[in-house]
């Protein structure tokens, strides 16, 4: 007897071969990308944030970022409410376009309970704000935001050029 089953064993033979070729690919794709042999990233910008001001497609940065578990530095709004001024100059955008950006608030636990985590403020090629409201009800805002670690994770698409 060898041991697989006459049934499903062929299946699950090929599939296992199938699944060690595909994760053999994979590593010489991730190589291939980290040596800069193959280039897979597309970026194509079909609606700017100011329109009549468009940059050339090749000069596209996607820059991404986090506030930081734990550590993001949020500042005092209101009784219900707290801000964070997140600095994006190191994506070194255009200073004459404004970046695409998007945020969204994370944490361990209650941020779900929170507005504005996926509100921008006064964008710019080297900052934003997100303003978060909390009502009371659920909890104090300036209590949770620091032993639930909340931070701010974005993206942000920018011309460089």
């Amino acid at each position: 007897s060898s041991g697989i089953n006459a049934e499903y064993g062929d299946y699950y033979y090929h599939s296992f071969l199938s699944l060690d070729h595909t994760m053999n690919l994979t590593r010489t794709f991730l190589l291939a990308l980290i040596l800069g042999l193959a280039q897979c990233i597309d970026i194509k910008v079909i609606a700017p944030y100011e329109p009549g001001k468009d940059g050339a497609e090749p000069c596209l940065r996607l820059c991404t970022g986090t506030t930081g578990k734990g550590t993001t530095r949020w500042l005092w709004y209101s009784s219900e409410g707290i801000v964070v001024n997140v600095d994006i100059s190191k994506c070194e955008f255009r200073s004459d376009l404004t970046p695409i950006i998007t945020t969204s608030l994370a944490g361990e636990s209650h941020h779900w309970t929170a507005m504005g985590g996926s509100e921008v403020y006064s964008p710019s090629s080297s900052h934003f704000s997100n303003f978060v409201y909390l009502a009371k009800a659920w909890g104090n805002i300036h209590e949770l935001q620091k032993t639930d670690k909340w931070r701010i994770d974005w993206q942000a698409i920018g011309f460089i050029c």
